[in-house]
């Protein structure tokens, strides 16, 4: 008799228990479904493109018009003699307003673990003081040359203010493998949080990049910069860095969707007008009408627009109020 009721009573246990899990799985269900139809996106996977040995005057700005095409953003880590060789301020403006991140690769590309600890921090140093000069800001972030580093490396870094960033894909594009090749090793790695090492000083980079992004849209991956390479102040040090006439700067922080309309937040600031008001001018295929908005005070924005089932990134552009050159870029964001 005993028996019989301890077997009840386990069988009445394992109903509890049964009922017990099938609510928790369906508020679990519902709570996924409140949370995608309150983003109005669903969870995509993230991959990081990454980019060493630049800046290049003609392959660099092919990459930024690639990435813009597809609404991709990328963490560029070019070396700090080049920058200052071949780049303007502008330029290197340029790729943080179309929403990009910069990190630190050196001053001449050297095997930082073969340098005494006086040129460790020369190398290091003198190449974030160099994008410091050109952007305001010092960079959050490096990448040792070859990956090399030990513990003198790790700690001059971090006195500097930087934590190392490594990858987890090299295809070894300047090895000049076919684009076969290379993307048999990139799809076999190709997973979430991956990190891909590329060189904007590569012409095959361009094909391979091309190639990566068309076998993994960005209808199905999310390409964002590197986290450790984020600079919280951003928009402060920027700001306060541009002069009177300068182009203006800006960036697109943030775009969600929202019941039926996409939501747009980000800043942009024009010295020659400190009061705000700079007008945001936007558009995304020729099907859609263009739309235009204005920063507040702050120098921030915030818009929606309606769903219009975008087949194609939405691009920004800010307004120049200063001398007559051209308006500032805020690169193409996917909002699908």
């Amino acid at each position: 008799m005993l028996v019989i009721v301890s077997m009840e009573l386990l069988r009445q246990l394992r109903k509890i228990a049964t009922g017990v899990v099938l609510v928790i799985s369906l508020l679990l269900g519902v709570s996924s479904i409140f949370l995608n139809n309150a983003s109005g996106l669903e969870a995509k996977k993230i991959v990081y493109l990454s980019f060493d040995d630049g800046p290049h005057p003609i392959f660099t700005p092919l990459l930024l018009a690639l990435l813009d095409e597809h609404g991709a953003k990328a963490t560029f880590f070019p070396i700090g003699h080049r920058l200052e060789e071949r780049w303007e301020s502008d330029d290197l403006h340029d790729l943080l307003n179309r929403g990009h991140a910069l990190g630190n690769h050196s001053w001449t590309h050297r095997d930082l673990t073969k340098e005494s600890k006086e040129n460790l921090y020369f190398q290091l140093d003198r190449t974030s003081k160099q994008i410091e000069s050109m952007t305001g800001f010092r960079p959050n972030c490096f990448r040792a040359p070859f990956g090399e580093r030990n513990n003198n490396v790790l700690a001059v870094a971090e006195e500097l203010g930087m934590k190392h960033v490594a990858w987890t894909i090299d295809p070894q594009e300047w090895r000049e493998p076919s684009i076969e090749e290379a993307m048999e090793h990139i799809s076999e790695r190709f997973e979430n949080g991956a990190i891909l090492l590329l060189h904007d000083r590569r012409f095959l980079t361009l094909p391979i990049l091309h190639e990566v992004l068309k076998r993994f849209p960005s209808s199905e991956w999310d390409y964002r910069t590197i986290p450790e390479c984020k600079v919280d102040n951003e928009k402060t040090v920027r700001s306060t860095f541009r002069e009177k006439d300068a182009v203006p700067v800006g960036n697109v922080t943030e775009v969600v969707k929202i019941s039926e309309n996409f939501k747009f937040s980000g800043w942009g600031y024009d010295p020659d007008m400190p009061e705000g008001g700079l007008q945001i001018n936007l558009s995304a295929n020729s099907n859609i009408e263009n739309f235009s908005f204005e920063t507040n005070s702050d120098h921030e924005f915030t818009f929606e627009i309606p769903d219009f089932e975008i087949g194609s990134p939405v691009c920004l552009w800010l307004e120049n109020e200063g001398l007559l050159r051209h308006n500032t870029f805020l690169g193409c964001h996917n909002a699908s």
